[in-house]
């Protein structure tokens, strides 16, 4: 097996992808209101963010394992910050 042919996510872990590719879509959200808001700061994440979505590869299953890791904490706690 090859380290690609490792690395691709089984069709079943196709729901993974699509839960990465919609956390980075409502960071994206966020942050552009934020920016629209005229908090600038939040620029560079939204392209970051941007840059993240423009990536992501379904078959590339440590690229979307690492926007879930990494990223769906962060709208984690924006969210809750927004609930409180």
């Amino acid at each position: 097996m090859t380290t690609e042919n490792a690395r691709q996510l089984p069709q079943q872990d196709g729901a993974a992808y699509e839960v990465a590719r919609d956390v980075l879509h409502q960071l994206i959200g966020h942050a552009a209101g934020r920016v629209l808001a005229g908090e600038e700061e939040w620029a560079g994440k939204r392209d970051r963010w941007s840059s993240l979505l423009n990536g992501l590869d379904p078959r590339d299953a440590s690229s979307v394992q690492e926007v879930l890791d990494r990223e769906a904490p962060v709208l984690k706690s924006i969210t809750e910050g927004l609930n409180r």
